[in-house]
Parts: C-alpha cells; sequence; structure tokens
C-alpha cells in the first residue's frame, strides 16, 4: 500500500488544498486567498492526489506497488 503525507501550507504549516502548478509549493486555503487574487490558477491537491490514484491503478499488474 502507498501512503502519501499531508502536504503542509509553506505560510501557516495547516493542511494544503491548493498547489503551485509543476512547483513543490503548497497553501491551505486561506494563505491561498491571501497570496493569489485567482485561485483557479492554482491546483487542487486532492485532483493531483487523483490523478495519481488513477495512473496507479492503470499500472500492469507485474508494476502495481505492493
Amino acid at each position: 500500500m502507498l501512503l502519501v503525507m499531508p502536504k503542509k501550507c509553506v505560510d501557516c504549516k495547516a493542511q494544503a488544498v491548493f498547489k503551485i502548478k509543476d512547483t513543490s509549493e503548497y497553501y491551505c486555503g486561506e494563505c491561498a486567498e491571501e497570496h493569489f487574487a485567482d485561485l483557479s490558477l492554482l491546483v487542487s491537491v486532492e485532483q493531483e492526489a487523483l490523478k495519481l490514484k488513477d495512473i496507479l491503478d492503470n499500472l500492469p499488474d507485474e508494476l502495481q506497488p505492493n
């Protein structure tokens, strides 16, 4: 089973819900609203996790993580 640690906000260390695309910077909802005028430009952490889950679910059996 693959465990993923929850991501933390770079400012306040709360659980992150947004990420800047193609970076490792994560933000909670409150800090994201403070720093960015348009939250639609950020990537939802949940969306990224679902994409990763879909990729892992579609791997051939011999490449599946234990």
